[in-house]
């Protein structure tokens, strides 16, 4: 995910550009240095002997070359660039394009100083004004404007960041089914954005009995601000409320609204009212559309995304279920404000299996502004939460019904799922559950040589940087509800074990000694 800054020489790119990727996590990277590195020769060598055009196919060349990826990358560009639409146009395919403005005073006096070819001869003040009535149209054609005149660049970095959280937001499709809307404060925009999706004008709000009473009337209100009726039907909080008889119940309470295969339902809640509501969703009339709300940090960025639906039974979680996609994701990280800390804590587990699974530089920058994430930093949540939807939505494009690449999402869930029904889904969040499977699956990769020493060390270390438990000691029926795991082929479990940071492989025939020695890992002490 890129954030490329633009505007006028003298705007502020450059210097503002490290800055906000401190706030993000990400990497900060100067186009231009790119395009000297890539050609060997400085911007002003490439102007004296080959001239401006030949610096712009140069400048193209290297905007082209920018990977695409997970983590968070700041670009700050050189002036000129926005002028080829075929530039602006790759740097919307790989982000966000934030424009700098700042008035002509400004501008002439931070270029008084140092080498820019464009503005070599004549008086500097006029040559800048020509630019901009040059530019004019280019320069508009941005995402987010932020002025930076009389501004410090932290500052101008914060008001860019505020920008894209609260602001713009970003959206995140999920291939060509849905998408993926993060944005604070859509909470309140509910309404506009289900019109947005053509959805039905009367839906049912599912949602638990304390959302109801906290969030029920602003989405309602929100809802009927686009013309939209609703009625609430409340369940129960948290994994007790996906059952079998809770499913009925909705069932019913549908029929006795009069819910037809053209309505929808708005799934309002964390994870487990989701897999709830989806699951009735899809059975309901058989299938009416649905949208998801989560509200919680784990359902944010995994639950609501994939269209995985389910409810548990006595005997495991999660082994009724269907894949029912959602007509659209409204993720608000406003709501995460008052989430308590250890659901808090909970999502950050998910933030780390996707980076640990998909991407090394998300690794790293989760592992840079791990201190903001703990202390619920609003900068560094967006990009934490916008990063990991990337990473299951392209996961989920590849494989929407878990029979390939999907697997490798069950990193950490193997184990952690045994866990967790093993404390009658009470002594476990589930996001606590998962990052022991985790530490588990490392100490087993390492166990079987999949792996080189010390990446169970990084995972554990990147773990107890956001709280989360790196050691337990294991009930013996962890090992029974091991046996049931709704993932077995042939009735052999499957193992999602990493070979390194950023690539995961699936291993079957574990033999019970290397079990045995993961576990013992699981439960010693931790070398500080």
């Amino acid at each position: 995910m890129y954030v490329f800054l633009t505007g006028a020489p003298g705007s502020g790119k450059t210097t503002v550009a490290p800055h906000l990727a401190k706030l993000l996590g990400a990497r900060a990277v100067e186009l231009d240095a790119l395009v000297e590195q890539r050609s060997q020769r400085t911007v002003a060598q490439i102007f004296e002997r080959d001239g401006e055009r030949a610096f712009r196919g140069l400048e193209r060349d290297a905007l082209s070359s920018l990977p695409e990826g997970f983590a968070w990358t700041v670009v700050s560009t050189g002036g000129g660039v926005v002028m080829d639409a075929a530039n602006r146009e790759r740097m919307r395919a790989l982000g966000v394009v934030v424009g700098l403005e700042a008035d002509l005073d400004t501008l002439a006096r931070r270029t008084a100083e140092g080498g820019r070819p464009l503005l070599a001869g004549g008086e500097r003040r006029a040559r800048i004004s020509s630019l901009l009535d040059e530019r004019r149209d280019a320069y508009a054609d941005a995402d987010v404007h932020v002025r930076t005149d009389a501004r410090e660049p932290q500052h101008i970095a914060r008001a860019i960041a505020a920008a894209l959280v609260a602001g713009r937001g970003v959206e995140v499709p999920v291939g060509d089914s849905y998408r993926v809307h993060v944005h604070a404060g859509s909470l309140d925009e509910l309404g506009a954005l289900a019109r947005g999706i053509n959805l039905s004008r009367r839906v049912v709000v599912v949602t638990d009995r304390a959302l109801a009473t906290k969030l029920g009337g602003r989405v309602t209100k929100a809802l009927a601000g686009a013309g939209i009726e609703s009625a609430i039907v409340r369940v129960l909080v948290g994994e007790k409320a996906k059952t079998a008889r809770s499913l009925d119940s909705l069932w019913r309470a549908f029929a006795r609204a009069g819910l037809g295969r053209d309505d929808a339902i708005v799934a309002l809640g964390g994870g487990s009212v989701g897999d709830l509501a989806g699951f009735a969703a899809a059975t309901f009339a058989r299938g009416v559309r649905w949208i998801v709300v989560p509200t919680t940090l784990l359902a944010m960025v995994d639950a609501s995304i994939g269209g995985k639906t389910a409810v548990d039974l006595p005997e495991g979680k999660n082994l009724a279920g269907a894949f029912h996609d959602p007509a659209l994701v409204v993720a608000d990280p406003a709501v995460l404000t008052t989430l308590p800390a250890r659901q808090l804590r909970s999502g950050m587990a998910e933030i780390v299996k996707s980076a640990i699974v998909a991407d090394v530089d998300l690794v790293a920058l989760l592992e840079r502004i791990a201190p903001q994430l703990a202390a619920r930093d609003e900068s560094a949540l967006f990009a934490a939460i916008v990063a990991t939807a990337r990473v299951k939505a392209s996961i989920v494009e590849r494989d929407p019904r878990e029979r390939g690449d999907r697997a490798a999402l069950n990193f950490g869930h193997t184990f952690g799922h045994a866990l967790e029904a093993a404390g009658g889904f009470r002594r476990y969040t589930h996001g606590e559950a998962v990052a022991l499977g985790m530490v588990f699956a490392a100490a087993l990769a390492e166990e079987l040589d999949l792996t080189r020493p010390g990446l169970r060390a990084r995972v554990e270390t990147l773990l107890a940087a956001l709280d989360l438990p790196v050691r337990t000691r294991i009930p013996d029926r962890a090992w029974t509800y091991l046996q049931r795991d709704k993932k077995r082929r042939d009735g052999k479990v499957r193992w999602v074990l990493p070979r390194r940071l950023g690539s995961v492989s699936l291993v079957e025939d574990v033999p019970d000694s290397a079990l045995h020695k993961a576990a013992a890992v699981l439960q010693s002490r931790r070398a500080s």
